[in-house]
């Protein structure tokens, strides 16, 4: 009994150290954040973050950030995240443009640096009307906290009326400038 009592307390302590090795290798966790909106302002400028906390080695995310466009318009970010070192902060390994009505990808971003700083950038001409987001996809590299941010704008591909009012405006000016002298001389 005794010989017994001592292989079933053998047993229970390899399993117990089992469970410990698990939770030390554990498996990458998706640490994605709530879809965002894109901060759009005035004069077409727009940005959007996010940062992570400490201790999430190993984990992954793909956050989406959404907006709206009223009328055709060009598009043009900059998705960037620094790291004291490529052993820190974020490997940030996708960013795309999707419409919001089908899920589909519309564009892929170029990958310009990886390692201490991370750098990509996404331009798409003549974006038309409605719904769209971005992903932004990667996993932390290290314990320590990290964090990206994006820049970039959004304006209208096609003049506005007003836009075509003067135009017109400055040529007609043009014109009475021309006759006048030419009446004049």
């Amino acid at each position: 009994m005794k010989k017994n009592i001592c292989s079933l307390l053998a047993t229970l302590a390899f399993a117990g150290s089992a469970v410990f090795s698990q939770a030390a290798f554990a498996a990458p966790v998706d640490i994605s954040s709530l879809p965002g909106a894109v901060k759009l302002s005035t004069g077409g400028s727009l940005t959007f973050s996010d940062k992570f906390k400490n201790n999430q080695k190993n984990n992954f995310f793909n956050d989406l950030f959404t907006f709206d466009v009223a009328h055709a318009s060009d598009l043009s970010l900059v998705l960037t995240s620094r790291s004291s070192s490529a052993l820190n902060g974020l490997n940030l390994t996708g960013f795309g443009l999707y419409s919001s009505v089908n899920n589909a990808q519309l564009l892929g971003g170029d990958q310009l640096l990886s390692g201490i700083d991370d750098k990509w950038t996404l331009s798409y001409a003549n974006l038309a009307a409605g719904s769209y987001y971005l992903k932004v996809s990667g996993n932390v590299v290290s314990n320590t906290g990290a964090a990206f941010s994006a820049n970039g704008s959004l304006v209208s591909a096609v003049p506005e009326p007003g836009t075509y009012a003067m135009l017109l405006a400055g040529l007609g000016l043009l014109g009475f400038m021309a006759r006048r002298r030419q009446n004049a001389g």
